[in-house]
C-alpha cells in the first residue's frame, strides 16, 4: 500500500499545493500486484489521482481547503492515538509527499498516515476514508466504530473510514 502512496506523491504538481483530500479509496484485488505502477491525474478545482499496480488500484480526491465548520465531537469515541508535529513532517518526507500544509509549525495530519495508522495490524482488501476537517498535528485522536465505519474525531468530526 505504502508504494501506491508513493506513486501518488509523485504525481504532485505545484498548482496543488495547499490542497486537502477529501477521499482516499484502496482495492486489492485477488491476484498478481507486481508490475509498474500506472497513475493518472485528471481535474483542476477538484483533482483526482489514481494509480493501479497489478490488481491493487488506490485513488485521492483533492479539494481546495474549506473553513466550514465540523460537527462537534459531543464526548463521542475512545482515544486512539495523536500525531505529533515531528512525526507528521517526517512522515511526509519519507513518503515523497511535497504538500506544504504537512510542513508547517502546526501541521495537517497527511491522509496517507492516518490511513496507515488505521490499517496497521489489519488484513482487508478495500478500504474508503472520507475526510471532513483537518486534523491537526497535535490534537488527540478519538474513535467510534459503528458496524464497518469507524468515525475519527478530534474536537469535531475529521474522518469516516470503512474498512473490509
Amino acid at each position: 500500500m505504502e508504494e501506491l502512496m508513493k506513486a501518488l506523491c509523485i504525481a504532485w504538481k505545484e498548482e496543488w499545493q495547499g490542497m486537502v483530500m477529501g477521499v482516499l479509496r484502496y482495492s486489492r484485488g485477488e491476484g498478481d500486484t507486481h508490475g509498474l505502477c500506472k497513475v493518472s491525474c485528471s481535474g483542476r478545482r477538484i483533482v483526482r489521482v489514481r494509480v493501479t499496480k497489478g490488481t491493487a488500484d488506490m485513488s485521492i480526491l483533492l479539494f481546495p481547503p474549506s473553513e466550514k465548520a465540523g460537527k462537534e465531537r459531543n464526548g463521542q469515541g475512545s482515544l486512539w492515538c495523536w500525531f505529533s508535529a515531528e512525526e507528521v513532517r517526517s512522515f511526509s518526507f519519507s513518503l515523497g509527499d511535497h504538500n506544504a500544509i504537512h510542513q508547517t509549525l502546526r501541521p495537517v495530519v497527511s491522509g496517507f498516515q492516518i490511513a496507515l495508522a488505521l490499517a496497521e495490524g489489519k488484513n482487508f482488501n478495500t478500504f474508503h476514508i472520507r475526510f471532513h476537517h483537518p486534523l491537526y498535528a497535535g490534537e488527540a485522536v478519538y474513535l467510534k466504530k459503528e458496524g464497518k465505519t469507524i468515525y475519527g474525531f478530534s474536537r469535531v468530526l475529521c474522518f469516516e473510514a470503512v474498512i473490509e
